[in-house]
């Protein structure tokens, strides 16, 4: 039997497609992104969108019970590594003059942790909230609410820092956020948003000189 070669480039396109579309950060479809340098200097300029994933935590413990987020004995937390490196972090923004708007956290305390040791600050933001823990019609409302906070730019010359898991940003932009502590830094353009580099916990040391 014959296939026309018509629905043999059809089907080539969507196999095509949807093995691209399920794939984790590759070569394929991955962008090297700017040095650290280079970003330190995008971020004390101002007008960007920061993911940062909660940091290291205590692989230990695990989240038990969900329906009261402010319970913090009942999920994964922090660990010393996690709460030393989201300090380091806080203080090096404060000697480089890096500015912020907002920090918004998910509701689970290890990303509020995170956003206060840090920033000393938090708005904690529902919206935030892991996906992993979601039904499918939640799972799509919190995927379109990141990529609207991605989408909407910071006040003039400052940064606004969104504090969440690896679920949320690898489901909306195919960026998988690792190891612990990580951050993703956003461009908001017209088109939507760019993704313009990362900076592991590893190397926050150097963003101070």
């Amino acid at each position: 039997m014959l296939i026309p070669k018509l629905h043999i480039a059809t089907l080539v396109y969507w196999l095509t497609f949807l093995v691209t579309a399920s794939l984790p950060l590759t070569q394929a479809n991955a962008k090297e992104g700017a040095t650290v340098p280079e970003l330190v200097a995008m971020l004390k300029q101002g007008g960007y969108i920061i993911y940062l994933r909660h940091g290291a935590t205590d692989h230990t413990q695990n989240d038990q019970d969900l329906s009261d987020l402010r319970e913090c004995s009942k999920q994964r937390n922090l660990n010393t590594q996690g709460k030393q490196e989201s300090r380091l972090l806080g203080n090096a923004f404060k000697e480089l003059g890096i500015k912020i708007d907002k920090v918004l956290s998910s509701p689970y305390c290890r990303c509020v942790d995170t956003a206060l040791f840090a920033f000393n600050r938090v708005e904690i933001d529902m919206n935030m909230r892991a996906t992993f823990a979601t039904n499918q019609t939640e799972t799509e409302f919190l995927k379109r609410y990141l990529t609207q906070q991605l989408k909407m730019p910071p006040l003039a010359q400052h940064n606004r820092v969104l504090v969440g898991h690896t679920a949320n940003l690898r489901e909306v932009t195919n960026v998988w956020p690792k190891p612990e502590g990580v951050m993703h830094i956003f461009k908001a353009i017209r088109q939507g948003y760019e993704h313009m580099g990362r900076i592991p916990p590893s190397q926050w040391n150097s963003l101070v000189k």
